[in-house]
């Protein structure tokens, strides 16, 4: 492994200086190595998936739980009677709680189950679970409303540092708390319009980076997240309108997955770059929306791309091409869904396509 040179160093320093990493990460011993996390493509109990399937429904071909498109997994469950579906429920509940393409109400009830197994003194989520994966850092996609009927889904992607012990233990959540957004988001929408039919999600569907290592300034785990979240946004209703809603290193994920035609709006909050140059690099058709808290120490990020490091250019910046929308009194880099905020407001204006009354910042795009 080689050491850092110069300029990758003064990157680092000035992601440290933004809080994305920390200051000791910045000195000379600090090596390149690879990612010490191994990828986790498939669901828990996916080894066994072949033999439950040959067991449940003789005859039938096991899709691959880690590349089927969820067209796939739609069609080998339609291809399946009552009967076999109740055993391979019985058999397989890990990987069809964790298979997009899978009814919702057998995801949650699985993950239920798992979720009590894993943890039965745990406290109880704020949603319904459905994906659920306590191996290494853990993945989880909680539900906030009724996904089936939705006719706008709000998804929000946090960045680093957050895993499921986090999200679903009992010690209590700091920083830009996924849950904490998703529930005060929900309630604003609900406020603007009281008869929408809108779902909030919580996906936690990638491994973050630990928000003090090497990974947060480099995108390796960004295009492991926009692979995992394109397949997720495949399996949502066909007639909802989805907003990714994405936090700092969320955004970078949710810029490599900007290209899914189910993307009607993506929201970049706190973002270090999203790998791209400008809007038009994203190749989508989405609108693409940005904010940053006048306070926010991410302000101090060099928005550079040097050597696999750095997330590029500013997407707040006039000549990057995203519309700005104003933060009003929400405060630091955890602020963006302060109950009562400017930010809040404008969040759920877009969510629900009330895009005249998002109030923006006065600048040339």
């Amino acid at each position: 492994m080689r050491s850092v040179s110069l300029p990758v160093r003064r990157l680092l320093a000035g992601l440290a200086l933004g809080g994305v990493l920390s200051a000791g990460a910045t000195g000379a011993g600090w090596a390149l190595g690879p990612d010490p996390h191994g990828p986790l493509d498939a669901p828990p109990g996916a080894t066994r998936w072949p033999a439950a399937v040959a067991a449940a429904a003789p005859g039938v071909a096991a899709p691959d739980p880690a590349t089927a498109t969820v067209a796939q997994v739609r069609r080998f469950w339609a291809s399946l009677t009552d009967g076999q579906r109740r055993a391979l429920a019985r058999r397989a509940p890990e990987v069809l709680g964790n298979l997009d393409g899978i009814p919702y109400r057998l995801r949650y009830a699985a993950n239920q189950r798992a979720r009590a197994a894993a943890d039965p003194h745990g406290p109880r989520p704020a949603g319904r679970l459905l994906a659920y994966d306590p191996r290494g850092d853990g993945r989880v996609v909680l539900v906030l409303g009724d996904l089936a009927s939705a006719r706008r889904v709000a998804v929000v992607v946090p960045g680093s540092g957050w895993r499921l012990a986090q999200l679903l233990g009992s010690a209590p959540r700091t920083g830009a708390d996924p849950i904490a957004a998703a529930v005060a988001l929900r309630g604003q929408l609900l406020r603007l319009a009281p008869a929408a039919r809108v779902a909030v999600v919580v996906w936690l569907g990638y491994d973050t980076p630990e928000g003090i290592d090497r990974q947060a300034v480099r995108s390796e785990r960004a295009a492991a997240g926009a692979r995992a979240l394109v397949r997720f946004l495949d399996a949502l209703p066909a007639r909802a309108r989805v907003s990714l809603l994405c936090h700092s290193y969320g955004a970078v994920v949710c810029g490599r997955a900007a290209g899914d035609g189910r993307v009607g709006d993506l929201v970049a909050l706190a973002a270090p770059g999203m790998d791209v140059a400008s809007v038009a690099g994203l190749r989508t058709s989405a609108r693409v929306w940005a904010a940053r808290i006048p306070d926010d120490p991410i302000r101090f990020v060099p928005h550079l791309r040097i050597g696999g490091f750095g997330h590029g250019a500013d997407p707040v910046a006039p000549g990057f091409g995203t519309r700005v929308f104003r933060t009003g009194d929400a405060a630091g880099h955890d602020g963006y869904y302060t109950p009562g905020a400017e930010s809040l407001g404008n969040l759920a204006r877009i969510v629900l396509q009330r895009t005249s009354e998002v109030t923006l910042v006065d600048h040339p795009r």
